[in-house]
């Protein structure tokens, strides 16, 4: 350890500052004492590191005591913007999500104040997903050259004004097309929002992502139960006036934060730059199965309660989409933990096997264990989504926007391509028969998970670009 300490002026401090060798050119009298393991070598390479930074810091020199100083503010900087911009960004897709479960659990009083058909209901799903899909994939492909603050802050006022409308509309033909401009600016934020977060925690995008669906479990959960406390305060409007709210807190913050540029992380896609993005089988067989299992999810959102009031009293089967999306919490959770330690592709093909089997059970049962098999199959289906989002976007990291796009939009046009059909299969064969389906686009699910790592051992590693 000699040499490690400065005198007053800075010069070297040649003693060694242990027990009673204090004599300045004798450091090799301490010889005899033994080499510290353990903690103690812990202990040691802190102190060590400490005292570099001490000899750095001398007053000999001024310019590199002003540099660390601003390389340390700097640093602490980053650590408080990567975990603020992690909670706003959280809070809105929260929120979001409470919008989104509210579509299911409203379904019925739709029908009864709108006089909706079935089928007509079953465009629900595909008006809110059209016009976020789209944005989603024209703002990812050019994430790179976009000003991220002021699309951010446009994305967010534009959300809540037309969630606002939404409380106020007096047909159901306006409810669909506010529906549409609502996913329209939905889709302007969530195009840059997993982006930030990809770059801000490059070195953990399974665990953050299984925490950024984290908060949307939350928000899903408190949609359902939302609706029923607007309905006994008197309407269901009341549920989307509360939501519009919910949204002020991330765009006060989004006034005040200061916005992480991606110009330089981020690559601007050009066309050559689409086949590259594509052609990765981590990309696209990740979007495949995301399009499949989006499906999944799009017809437990929209159709388990209408399925459950077959099997269950009325009371308790608007509850079983809090049940699913309760599950999400604890699941996501775990996965924040584990996917960085299992692998990305192995964890979702297990999860993808199990939820297959419990789904089956979840149609062959009624009661409390109908009630409990849901809630495992929301553990289960939870960590589907945000680890394969990961395990696409650690494929072409320079291209954080273009693989957001492609894979939360397979994820929605599962979620708009699924229920509709289910809805036209419930008029013509029964609410059995399209619920029916969901096994099949699980066991599908499976299927194109097991292609891509197939392929993925054939191929061989690739360096990520």
């Amino acid at each position: 350890m000699g040499g490690s300490y400065r005198n007053e002026d800075g010069t070297p401090d040649n003693s060694v500052h242990v027990g009673s060798c204090e004599e300045r050119s004798r450091p090799t009298d301490c010889s005899v004492i033994p080499p510290p393991s353990g903690p103690t070598v812990r202990i040691a390479a802190v102190g060590l590191r400490v005292a570099r930074a001490t000899e750095l810091l001398g007053p000999n020199n001024p310019t590199l005591f002003r540099r660390t100083h601003e390389a340390r503010f700097v640093f602490a900087s980053r650590l408080s913007e990567r975990g603020t911009w992690l909670v706003v960004i959280c809070w809105f897709v929260a929120v979001d999500a409470v919008g989104l479960q509210l579509r299911g659990p409203l379904l019925a009083s739709l029908e009864a104040e709108f006089g909706a058909s079935p089928a007509l209901l079953g465009l629900v799903a595909p008006a809110g997903t059209v016009g976020f899909v789209a944005t989603l994939l024209v703002m990812g492909s050019v994430a790179g050259r976009l000003d991220i603050g002021r699309a951010m802050r446009v994305g967010v006022v534009a959300v809540a004004v037309c969630v606002a409308l939404l409380a106020f509309v007096p047909s159901f033909t306006l409810y669909l097309g506010v529906l549409v401009l609502r996913g329209v600016a939905t889709g302007v934020f969530r195009a840059l929002d997993r982006p930030v977060l990809s770059h801000l925690y490059a070195d953990a995008r399974g665990r953050v992502f299984n925490l950024y669906d984290f908060a949307w479990a939350v928000g899903a959960t408190l949609g359902p139960v939302l609706v029923v406390a607007a309905l006994a305060a008197g309407s269901w409007r009341l549920a989307y006036g509360v939501l519009a709210v919910g949204f002020v807190p991330v765009a006060v913050a989004l006034w005040r934060l200061d916005f992480p540029e991606l110009s330089g992380v981020e690559r601007p896609l050009r066309l050559a730059d689409v086949r590259r993005v594509l052609g990765r089988t981590e990309v696209t067989g990740a979007s495949v199965a995301l399009f499949v299992s989006g499906g999944v999810e799009g017809g437990l959102f929209t159709w388990l309660p209408y399925y459950a009031r077959t099997v269950l009293p009325s009371s308790t089967a608007s509850l079983t989409l809090s049940v699913l999306v309760l599950g999400y919490i604890p699941g996501r959770l775990v996965y924040s933990r584990v996917a960085e330690r299992v692998g990305y592709l192995p964890l979702v093909l297990a999860l993808t096997a199990g939820g297959t089997v419990v789904l089956v059970g979840v149609l062959t049962l009624a009661g409390t264990p109908l009630l409990v098999a849901v809630f495992v199959l929301g553990v289960l289906l939870s960590g589907v989504s945000p680890t394969l989002t990961a395990y696409a976007m650690s494929a072409v990291p320079s291209y954080g926007g273009p693989a957001n796009a492609v894979t939360t939009g397979s994820v929605y046009f599962g979620l708009a391509v699924f229920p509709p059909v289910m809805g036209v299969m419930l008029e013509r064969r029964g609410i059995e028969a399209a619920i029916s389906l969901l096994p099949v686009l699980a066991t599908l699910t499976g299927v194109c998970l097991v292609v891509t790592f197939v392929a993925v051992r054939r191929r061989g590693r690739v360096a990520p670009i």
